[in-house]
């Protein structure tokens, strides 16, 4: 074995000794919380463990980032609100979601006025949302097709009527290498009986609402991410269409991250003016896309549906698995 893969190796084991214990401590810390006991299944603690990875990954850039700037609390797990990680952690687990999947989950530190410490914003991505949905629905679609429409798309919708018993809808792309400016976009949610499918149609007025509400406008600004905004916004717009079914034991996680983002996002209107020490964490964290999810639109081919199932494992964002510069959250 030669020197190189003897320290990846070594980095390999460090790395999974301090993601093992980090899925320890999120265990304690949710009995410590909830006075019930905890116990992961072997492939529940694995997504913790991605979990950890992530974040690992994300306080470090964020520290490189910081450099020498004192005036910015370190980015280091021991100011990392812990027990309100270990909570959220568990529902986001709880719900199957993969961090090391691109889309699927993004950590966004937030400094705690209060505490001095950064709450973890474990912010789902729409690949994660469109995941959930579909996973968690009353009744689980054959398929969920999602588009962009441009100025010299055909698009014509054939809603459901008296003489129509099935919704859909005609879509032709004229002009596949020029094809214009976004106008808009649809879903389309497959049942297994067609009687049932539904056509969502997404205008651009809808778009503007999303820019309207976006914490940043950074990108809404140019073409490629404004484009991939619309998408997600499609795709936002449309999974809430899969109405939760509330016997799905997940279900009531999907429904306490859900509330837990409308607070926050309520929340954080209101402190907009008031708390200016909040982190500027805008490019890296806070777009999806820049996790790697490959923008089709940018590409000038068609929208490709988002797929039923998470990506293959193994192909997660290029992160480092070695040693990450933090020193664990202190386990």
């Amino acid at each position: 074995m030669s020197n190189d893969q003897k320290k990846e190796q070594t980095n390999a084991t460090a790395l999974e000794t301090v993601s093992a214990k980090f899925v320890s401590q999120i265990e304690r810390q949710f009995v410590a919380e909830m006075g019930s006991a905890l116990a992961f299944t072997e492939y529940e603690k694995t997504l913790a463990q991605h979990m950890y990875v992530k974040i690992d990954a994300t306080l470090k850039a964020l520290e490189d980032k910081r450099g020498q700037k004192q005036d910015v609390v370190p980015y280091k797990w021991e100011n990392v609100n812990l027990p309100k990680l270990a909570l959220d952690a568990v529902h986001r687990i709880g719900l199957g979601l993969d961090a090391l999947i691109p889309n699927h989950i993004h950590p966004i530190p937030y400094l705690n006025g209060k505490t001095k410490k950064y709450d973890l914003d474990l912010r789902i991505g729409y690949v994660g949302k469109d995941y959930c949905r579909r996973k968690l629905a009353v009744e689980e679609p054959l398929e969920v097709l999602y588009h962009l429409v441009h100025d010299t798309d055909i698009f014509k919708p054939h809603m459901k009527s008296l003489k129509n018993e099935v919704e859909s809808f005609e879509f032709e792309i004229a002009n596949p290498f020029n094809r214009g400016k976004v106008v808009g976009g649809f879903g389309y949610i497959m049942y297994e009986d067609p009687k049932k499918n539904k056509l969502i149609m997404v205008t651009e007025r809808d778009f503007k609402k999303a820019e309207g509400g976006a914490r940043t406008k950074d990108f809404w600004s140019e073409d490629k991410w404004r484009e991939e905004m619309m998408y997600k916004t499609i795709v936002h717009r449309v999974s809430e269409k899969l109405s939760l079914d509330p016997k799905k034991v997940n279900a009531k996680s999907y429904a306490y991250v859900e509330a837990q983002e409308n607070d926050e996002r309520a929340q954080q209107e209101v402190d907009q003016n008031a708390n200016k020490t909040t982190i500027d964490v805008k490019g890296e964290i806070l777009d999806e896309s820049e996790h790697g999810q490959p923008d089709p639109a940018a590409s000038g081919q068609p929208k490709q549906d988002i797929p039923k199932d998470p990506p293959a494992q193994g192909q997660p964002e290029q992160m480092s698995l070695g040693a990450t510069g933090t020193d664990g959250p202190g386990f």
